[in-house]
């Protein structure tokens, strides 16, 4: 039986696994932390930079005893700083200390403190339910002069709902949420949670499943920045999925991700030229992706979910073993598509199984 396009298209499109775990979304990412410990100590510094932050914590009001809620001076923002300094830093014990020191007036302070219950950093006596109720007290927050952090802890708390992480289980809620923080009318919208909702209207099992948000909440996603999205709108319009197919929009639209570092989207750009038989630049793509391996280094510097970074690497190295096969762009060479191949499937049995099956009954 003949394998359409449409059948691969759905299956390479959909960039959400059906079943998630509490920590492999993709809006667990909301803060990307460089090694910013180990660069202080290759320079030496990390002593000098902590000390010139601790003194910014001294009060100049006058008090015997510190009491934020009476200070006058910058000393709680010196508080803050420290305390980021120490979560940058991975110092989560003494990041925990100083922002508690300032939660009751700093709402920063307070929505730090629950993303540390949710990334499981902070002190095992905290729970999850924990980490809801104080996301949950962020967003009766509205008249804080921080208020700008109650959209994130309504993205948090859509995605407790759906992860069912610290509250019962709820789609619909999860949905609610989320929608407040992609499109609230008194905040900047979080990206995350376009994306997020997206991905959630794509589950074809899910009641929720709806095509047309699908594709209209990437392109809001897109439209701000989100790297996920970009590259999922070039999948579904290089395979017609919810949209009008249009290889060349596609193309456009995945070499943008790839630019960015999208290793999906770069997968998927190779898999694109080998369909319109630019073989040369599908060899050429093909042979830098293959030669990438630290999906989970990947994974932090890009933005994308690790499992993906190894389908696109999966689906690069098996069309460049397509092109050695029949010597598209390259010298032809069997043994060395034998060996792509094999490499392909290690990376990702499924993207691997799935081009067999469909370059086999197309074809191409």
């Amino acid at each position: 039986e003949k394998m359409s396009s449409n059948i691969i298209g759905e299956k390479l499109v959909a960039p959400v696994p059906q079943a998630l775990g509490a920590r492999e979304f993709m809006i667990e990412r909301l803060i990307l932390r460089d090694n910013t410990r180990e660069l202080l100590r290759q320079n030496g510094r990390e002593e000098e930079f902590e000390n010139d932050l601790l003194s910014l914590t001294d009060c100049e009001c006058g008090m015997n005893v510190y009491d934020p809620l009476k200070c006058k001076c910058r000393a709680c923002e010196g508080h803050f700083l420290l305390a980021q300094f120490f979560y940058d830093t991975e110092q989560y014990d003494k990041a925990w200390r100083w922002y508690s020191k300032i939660e009751n007036v700093d709402l920063r302070a307070l929505y730090q403190l629950a993303v540390m219950c949710f990334e499981g950093i902070g002190p095992k006596d905290r729970t999850p339910e924990n980490a809801y109720q104080m996301m949950l007290q962020i967003t009766l927050k509205e008249k804080d002069p921080h208020n700008f952090v109650i959209p994130y802890a309504e993205f948090h708390l859509g995605k407790a709902f759906f992860q069912g992480y610290g509250v019962q289980q709820s789609d619909a809620k999860a949905e609610s949420w989320w929608l407040l923080a992609a499109r609230d009318d008194t905040h900047e919208p979080v990206v995350e949670a376009q994306t997020a909702l997206a991905f959630f209207y794509s589950r074809k099992n899910s009641e929720f499943y709806n095509i047309n948000k699908v594709v209209y909440w990437h392109n809001q996603a897109s439209r701000n920045g989100s790297l996920e999205s970009l590259g999922a709108i070039g999948a579904m319009s290089l395979f017609g999925i919810g949209t009008k197919k249009d290889i060349n929009y596609a193309i456009d639209c995945l070499r943008q991700a790839s630019e960015r570092g999208n290793i999906y989207a770069m997968g998927l750009l190779v898999y694109a030229y080998y369909t319109r038989k630019l073989f040369t630049k599908a060899t050429d793509l093909a042979k830098r992706v293959s030669v990438l391996d630290n999906t989970d280094e990947l994974s932090r510097t890009s933005c994308c979910l690790p499992q993906y970074i190894r389908k696109g690497i999966a689906i690069s190295i098996f069309i460049l073993g397509r092109c050695f096969e029949l010597g598209h762009g390259i010298k032809k060479d069997p043994n060395q598509a034998m060996i792509m191949y094999k490499k392909s499937f290690q990376y990702d049995p499924d993207s691997c199984q799935l081009l067999q099956d469909y370059l086999t009954h197309e074809k191409i």
